[in-house]
């Protein structure tokens, strides 16, 4: 009976699959109709009558579902449009594609873009706080000036964009790919990158106070007149990572990893190599 409750609800949303927010009603909708369904049968009811007081109970679903999808398909058709400036905050944005998006100014806060290709947007001087950007694709992208406060870049494929001036308190980076990004004059206290990839990534004057490197490989990064102060970088493999006038006397080495030129560097800043392999 299970089987000819998913048949009646594939045949509903059958005109709307393709559109995210749908496909996520049906999951729901599917979950609790399911759960419906066992607690009739529970109750004593056949299997038939339990199963149409099943379908009764939901009511007609279509015009809901023609709303949701309405506005999915506008939302997709606005993609290519310049949000600037626009009051934003809490919208659904999960799984859009938007080549050179602008979304400059515009209040943002607890929005969801997860999953969507944001190639070459700008969110200049935007209110992004607690915002999903899970698993995004967002190659040349700009967040310069921005507060993202919270929010979370998880996985996401950041190659080259520019954090320049942004307050990155609270953000999670952990699986992200920072190739060539910019987070130039930030702050990163309690921020989390965990597993990333920081080839050529550039850190310079930002605040980088108490964040974790642990055993993470580092290739070109600039730390640049950064502040490491209690920064832990143990067990890290550094190449050719630059740490001009960067505050190095209370940073963690223990255990790390380096080529002569780098260790040549944060030995002239007097930091604490004690226990530094040197390649």
């Amino acid at each position: 009976m299970n089987d000819k409750l998913m048949k009646f609800l594939d045949g509903v949303f059958l005109p709307y699959e393709n559109l995210q927010p749908v496909k996520e009603l049906k999951e729901e909708l599917s979950n609790d109709l399911q759960e419906k369904l066992s607690d009739l049968k529970n109750q004593g009811y056949d299997e038939v009558t339990a199963y149409n007081m099943t379908i009764e109970s939901i009511g007609d679903v279509s015009e809901l579902i023609e709303s949701i999808a309405t506005k999915s398909k506008q939302l997709q058709q606005m993609v290519n449009k310049d949000f600037s400036n626009i009051n934003l905050q809490n919208s659904d944005f999960k799984g859009v594609k938007v080549h050179d998006g602008k979304f400059n100014g515009s209040a943002l806060k607890e929005s969801d873009f997860s999953n969507s290709d944001l190639s070459n947007s700008s969110f200049k001087c935007s209110d992004l706080q607690i915002t999903n950007f899970k698993n995004v694709t967002l190659h040349d992208g700009s967040f310069n000036s921005s507060g993202l406060k919270g929010s979370d870049f998880s996985g996401s494929d950041l190659t080259n964009t520019s954090f320049k001036g942004c307050n990155l308190t609270n953000v999670i980076f952990d699986g992200a790919n920072l190739t060539g990004a910019k987070l130039i004059q930030v702050s990163l206290r309690y921020t989390s990158l965990k597993s990333c990839i920081f080839d050529y990534t550039d850190f310079s004057n930002s605040d980088l106070y108490d964040v974790c490197f642990d055993n993470q490989t580092l290739r070109g990064t600039i730390f640049s007149s950064a502040s490491l102060k209690g920064t832990s970088f143990k067990n890290v493999i550094f190449r050719n990572v630059y740490f001009k006038n960067a505050e190095v006397k209370k940073t963690i080495f223990d255990g790390a990893t380096m080529d002569k030129l780098t260790y040549a560097v944060l030995k002239g800043s007097k930091a604490n190599l004690t226990n530094v392999t040197v390649i």
